[in-house]
């Protein structure tokens, strides 16, 4: 075995797995339209009659004066749904 000199850190050989990857990232407080999809399979149209509802929430990043920009959707709201709908069901 190779000592370590005081200071010095050993060097990583063993690269992380990809569900180690994975465990480790930060869960995100918003997502965009293909992330909800991919997540939780609301797609675009079910995700902005939900806005539409008051039953989710969300924000649009727009510079001032464009008509586009990009939809955020707030992960806690998308969540607080879901359990609505596991808990009228039973």
């Amino acid at each position: 075995m190779h000592s370590v000199k005081s200071g010095e850190h050993p060097a990583t050989t063993v690269p992380l797995s990809e569900a180690a990857a994975r465990a480790s990232h930060v869960d995100p407080e918003f997502v965009d339209i293909p992330t909800l999809r991919a997540r939780w399979g609301i797609k675009r149209s079910l995700a902005y009659q939900l806005i539409a509802d008051g039953r989710i929430r969300s924000v649009s990043l727009r510079r001032v004066g464009k008509l586009r920009g990009k939809r955020l959707f707030d992960v806690s709201s998308i969540r607080a749904f879901l359990r609505a709908q596991m808990e009228a069901s039973k």
